[in-house]
């Protein structure tokens, strides 16, 4: 892992790849920190919604907006196993980049028979991705002109399935969509989500932690006794 925040250029290294192929990718990359109850039922709702073959679960060593975690890469990953480990068309691995357009290449490589990845994000992921305001563009591995010719690149190689909760954000992800030219029809999808697992955050499960207030059905609960165990987010 050491040796992946490193690496040259951007590189996905898998822990745990499926068994269950097939072309379409759902590909879900977050900080796990730790990874909810929310999370997998986004994965698994994303999954039966859009006929997706099979999902990687990518954990960051840094995203786009935190390089430091309270909780290291190592740890969280552990979680995700356990979380995740045992889901039969889930594939896990490591992410070296925060960035999407950053992460097609080595997602490519990782997949070399070929898949057509779908990145599953809430809407204020999808926000960071239209980056209207190019805070993000000078930190791309790849070289775009200008914002525009970035997200022209992202959705031409993939398609974004955009989480709302219970309708809300759907409106605004097609007014963005309608009023965004470098979007391709069909390349951006939304995903109704129910409000009680939008609120299952890992923020809300580290301040309950803190607060020594329980998170039995936030997390699984091999996360909440590991979690217990070794005392992790006790430390604000």
């Amino acid at each position: 892992m050491l040796e992946l925040s490193r690496a040259r250029r951007p590189e996905i290294l898998l822990v745990k790849r499926t068994e269950i192929l097939g072309p379409r990718l759902g590909v879900f990359a977050s900080s796990f920190n730790p990874i909810t109850t929310a999370h997998v039922a986004l994965i698994d709702r994303a999954a039966r919604a859009f006929s997706l073959d099979q999902v990687l679960a990518l954990a960051g060593v840094s995203n786009a907006d935190k390089q430091v975690y309270d909780c290291p890469l190592d740890v969280r990953l552990e979680m995700l196993e356990m979380a995740l480990g045992c889901v039969s068309n889930v594939s896990i691995g490591i992410s070296s980049t925060a960035f999407f357009v950053d992460m097609i290449d080595p997602i490519m490589r990782a997949f070399p028979f070929g898949v057509s990845p779908y990145f599953i994000v809430g809407f204020d992921t999808f926000i960071r991705i239209l980056d209207f305001e190019s805070r993000y563009l000078a930190r791309y591995d790849r070289t775009f002109s200008d914002r525009g010719a970035a997200l022209d690149y992202l959705l031409t190689n993939s398609h974004l399935i955009v989480a709302s909760r219970a309708g809300q954000g759907k409106k605004e992800i097609s007014e963005l969509v309608a009023h965004e030219y470098r979007v391709p029809a069909g390349r951006v999808l939304s995903l109704d989500f129910p409000p009680d697992l939008g609120e299952r955050s890992a923020t809300e499960v580290r301040k309950r932690v803190r607060e020594g207030l329980p998170v039995a059905g936030l997390v699984a609960p091999a996360v909440a006794d590991f979690i217990e165990a070794h005392r992790l987010y006790l430390d604000s």
